[in-house]
């Protein structure tokens, strides 16, 4: 009994024991609670691929803005700049417009950094008037321009106008005037002391418009000489002679600021004026004789009048002034004057050329006249005879230069010169570069060259009747570099000289006056009338014509 009662006492006591293990309780040992429960993440979602950017490219040559003679084309450059674009192989063009005036061939080039340059060409055949609207110029990756490039095409705005000879005038845009960086007055024959027709500027065509056009003087067909006398323009007025008066304009609006007569009747010739600080020069014919006339070029007031020749008829070319003295051909065996600035008469050379119809030319070594067979270098402001380089091509008959007069270039001086067939009896007119240094004739290209031709740069840009085109040639041999020739089967001669800037030559036919571009020698620009050429200060272009004179903004 006693030993039952005990074994139940322990086995109770057993329990407890293992019931407060249980608990926590009971002795020093702990047990490591279960770890909380983790929190749900939850599931990354896929990363969706990146589209790569589209394929672009944006015009950056804004609005072909142009004005062209009818029937004549002119090229158009359209540049782009391409993003993400890799061509699939050569990337071909064709060009469309809603009226017709683009013609669909397009040349493409591919430059650096993703630019691309269109060349194309306008119709012929499209009707006078304006057009504007946008042009679709299809890339193609073959050239039928059945396949597109991931950029099918570009869209380019264009605003063209087309005129005809007898299209009314679309009306003045009379912007206003500044002078342009690069341009000097028009101051005499061909621009300058040098006659190179050189205006060192670079114009964009698509920025040359129309600004307005007068009727400014008359050259009654009654006239000993029905031809022109250059223009000079300065201090935004442009001054101009007919067979009595001596005429300024204003550049803004073709309005007259005052006129000079000089009292001769309409039988005498106008003689082309010259300007120099302020002064204008020509030589007029009164009842007694002829003079050099200087007047004030704000308000046209007389400030001297000096004798010269003896021929009231001949029609001379313009003077130079060159470091204080005028030089300018007498008349017909009166030889070449040099007067002061005040009036004074310095100097008349005599026995120089016979011819009527020359102009001299000048630098501060020297004043050269072509005087038929010979160019004849002169000391400034005494007229003592430095040099006579003969020409041995002519037999001494000549007897005016016409449109023609020395050109001064970098090594020597240029001439067109009469070549005389002793077999036929004919003259000819060649092209001639005078050594002044050495003395003798350097080269000689014979031709139809009877305008003096335009120079800039090492290049001569000479205007040849036979053949019938514009010749680029070089200095230092005359070798022929590139040419040109007028679009029209009826253009036949050339009116005057041309016109250079650096980037684009103005010629004019006895139709249609061009702009040339010098790197494409391709057409950008054209004006369906002939006249005498010359370029302001202001960047204003004048076409000189028998009826009519239109000034051309070139900026």
């Amino acid at each position: 009994m006693y030993q039952g009662r005990n074994n139940a006492v322990w086995t109770g006591g057993l329990l407890a024991t293992l019931i407060l293990a249980g608990c926590g309780g009971g002795g020093s040992d702990s047990v490591t609670p279960a770890p909380a429960p983790a929190t749900p993440t939850a599931p990354t979602t896929p990363t969706t691929p990146t589209a790569p950017p589209a394929a672009t490219m944006t015009v950056q040559s804004g609005t072909i803005a142009r004005v062209m003679a009818s029937n004549v084309g002119v090229n158009l450059v359209v540049t782009a700049q391409a993003a993400n674009f890799t061509p699939t192989g050569t990337v071909y063009a064709s060009a469309s417009d809603a009226a017709g005036v683009l013609q669909a061939s397009v040349q493409v080039t591919a430059g650096a950094n993703g630019l691309y340059t269109f060349s194309l060409d306008t119709a012929t055949g499209v009707a006078p008037g304006r057009y504007k609207g946008n042009a679709t110029i299809k890339l193609c990756s073959d050239q039928a321009c059945t396949t597109a490039q991931s950029v099918a095409s570009i869209s380019v705005p264009y605003d063209i106008t087309i005129v005809g000879a007898t299209t009314t005038w679309p009306g003045d845009n009379l912007t206003a005037l500044s002078a342009m960086t690069g341009a000097n007055d028009w101051s005499t024959f061909q621009g300058n002391n040098a006659h190179t027709g050189y205006v060192p500027i670079d114009i964009k065509p698509d920025q040359i418009t129309l600004r307005w056009k007068r009727g400014l003087l008359n050259n009654p067909s009654g006239s000993s000489s029905t031809a022109l006398a250059s223009q000079v323009t300065a201090n935004g007025l442009l001054y101009m002679t007919d067979t009595t008066s001596l005429y300024a304009y204003k550049e803004t609006d073709g309005a007259r600021a005052w006129k000079y007569d000089f009292g001769a009747g309409s039988g005498y010739p106008g003689n082309p004026p010259a300007i120099a600080n302020g002064v204008v020069y020509a030589v007029g014919s009164v009842s007694d004789g002829s003079y050099m006339f200087a007047f004030d070029a704000a308000t046209g007031s007389v400030r001297f009048r000096a004798r010269v020749g003896s021929s009231y008829y001949d029609r001379l070319s313009a003077p130079v002034i060159q470091d204080g003295v005028i030089y300018t051909n007498g008349s017909s065996y009166a030889g070449l004057y040099g007067f002061s600035t005040t009036g004074e008469t310095l100097f008349n050379t005599t026995a120089i050329s016979s011819a009527a119809q020359w102009a001299p030319a000048a630098d501060a070594n020297g004043v050269y006249v072509y005087a038929g067979d010979a160019i004849v270098v002169v000391k400034p402001k005494t007229g003592d005879k430095l040099a006579t380089i003969r020409d041995s091509s002519n037999n001494g008959s000549f007897y005016n230069q016409g449109s023609g007069a020395p050109v001064i270039g970098a090594n020597g001086v240029y001439a067109t010169t009469p070549i005389y067939n002793s077999n036929t009896g004919s003259t000819s007119f060649g092209l001639t570069r005078f050594d002044i240094a050495k003395s003798f004739v350097d080269w000689r290209v014979t031709g139809g060259y009877g305008i003096s031709p335009a120079y800039a740069s090492g290049v001569l840009y000479a205007l040849n009747t036979n053949p019938f085109r514009v010749e680029a040639r070089a200095e230092a041999d005359g070798a022929l570099q590139w040419s040109w020739t007028p679009q029209l089967s009826t253009e036949s001669v050339f009116y005057g000289p041309a016109v250079v800037t650096r980037n684009l030559l103005f010629v004019s036919t006895n139709r249609v006056t061009y702009a040339i571009d010098l790197a494409t020698r391709k057409t950008v620009w054209s004006y369906p009338m002939a006249g005498l050429l010359s370029i302001s200060q202001n960047g204003v272009l004048y076409i000189q014509g028998a009826d009519a004179t239109v000034a051309v903004n070139l900026k």
